[in-house]
């Protein structure tokens, strides 16, 4: 009877997250055929750029603490970690933006590059604040206001891009979409999250968050060089591509990652989530979590297998019809990077599982494996001279082969 209530708690909660996700791809999906013949690749290009600089960002933003919120073992040091994570959060604003000052005021003779660099504080702090939030309302299954946090965001920064597309504002049109949608549903959940069952206060002292801070070091120590590294496996090929190719190059894989991303970020976000949850519960009481990765595993590969099969079939001439003739290329990039998307798609819900079991370090070693041979692929790419599709089957298939490697690490290291 126990087993068979987890079940349905999870059917359900995985119901709610994956119907918030759905509608939320739904909308950028439905629009993107638009978005792309008014935007052209040198728009989406400076879009990829601005969400690789802001990903940095996001890494340390928090320190990584907000990753210790739904593991903590008490309520009363979820709470601390949460004020913790936002007063952190306020710090790297601060910094962030004296850093596009300087950079603007010393460095930059690029007006458009000053122009967007003033966002990048603001969603900084709209960035640190969501995560932090979203695994307080995560530990607590809140998973209402997650679903709705998508949805919203959606809904703003998509309505802002065809706004702008449509009066004409073609330049900064997707950045400040992007902007708008971040601002305003981070605004949506910090309310709804005061006004749910699980509201928070700002009412511990300093004394309280430092012996917090010291309690749970290995986030900052450890995980936020794990978080690093993950980042630069995601947007390392983005800057190689800004230094060594146009801007149009860059857009043309950025919307290749848009699409990519869009129908594996469907479900697999949703089942990360509920996992991560799942997992440390289940932890803490002492039970094995190697059935729950197994399950995990073969749930996102029955649900990423069929996009890739159509993807290494049809890739080009789906983005072709799709988005236009100029996008084809970026359906070649697809189809190449396919493999490695699959093995991403699995990998990623079960990836905070070394926070789970203390194997932070292990995972840590893991990733900067990856990165080396990320590194020595666009290194060969430079010194060889090749084009950009043979540069993307080179580190393509690197990464598919390191990533298979980390799956099967991830599920072997709970074994015991």
């Amino acid at each position: 009877m126990r087993g068979s209530a987890l079940r349905s708690e999870y059917i359900r909660n995985l119901t709610i997250l994956v119907t918030g996700s759905a509608s939320a791809q739904f909308i950028a999906l439905a629009l993107s055929p638009v978005f792309s013949r008014y935007y052209s690749p040198h728009e989406f290009g400076l879009l990829a750029v601005f969400m690789s600089i802001l990903s940095a960002l996001s890494v340390i933003v928090c320190l990584r603490y907000e990753f210790a919120i739904i593991p903590a073992r008490t309520v009363d040091d979820a709470s601390a970690l949460l004020q913790l994570s936002l007063k952190i959060t306020l710090l790297t604003t601060l910094l962030s933006l004296a850093g596009v000052t300087i950079f603007n005021l010393f460095f930059s003779g690029n007006k458009d590059l000053s122009n967007w660099l003033w966002l990048l504080p603001v969603m900084t702090l709209a960035n640190g604040s969501y995560q932090a939030m979203l695994n307080w309302a995560n530990r607590h299954k809140n998973y209402k206001l997650i679903s709705r946090y998508r949805i919203i965001n959606s809904i703003i920064a998509n309505g802002v891009i065809l706004a702008a597309a449509l009066l004409g504002y073609i330049t900064y049109g997707l950045l400040v979409g992007f902007v708008a949608g971040g601002v305003t549903a981070m605004l949506v959940l910090y309310i709804s999250i005061q006004k749910s069952n699980a509201p928070f206060a700002f009412n511990l002292g300093n004394a309280k968050l430092r012996e917090t801070a010291r309690k749970y070091d290995v986030f900052p120590k450890v995980n936020l060089w794990q978080a690093f590294a993950d980042m630069l496996l995601i947007n390392g090929v983005i800057y190689f591509l800004t230094f060594f190719f146009s801007q149009a190059v860059v857009g043309l894989y950025g919307m290749t990652m848009r699409v990519l991303q869009a129908p594996f970020n469907l479900i697999g976000y949703s089942i990360g989530q509920i996992f991560l949850q799942e997992a440390a519960h289940q932890y803490h009481e002492g039970k094995n979590i190697q059935p729950l990765i197994k399950k995990s595993i073969l749930r996102t590969a029955v649900v990423a297998l069929p996009i890739v099969i159509i993807l290494v079939i049809t890739g080009p001439d789906i983005f072709a019809f799709v988005f236009g003739d100029q996008w084809r290329e970026s359906g070649q990039f697809a189809r190449i990077l396919a493999p490695w998307f699959f093995l991403d798609f699995i990998r990623t819900p079960i990836s905070q599982v070394p926070v789970i079991i203390g194997k932070q370090r292990q995972w840590l070693a893991w990733n900067v494996l990856a990165i080396i041979t990320l590194t020595i692929s666009l290194a060969a790419c430079r010194i060889f001279n090749i084009g950009i599709t043979e540069s993307i089957m080179t580190f393509s298939f690197s990464q598919t082969i390191i990533y298979a490697l980390s799956v099967l690490w991830i599920y072997s290291s709970v074994k015991n």
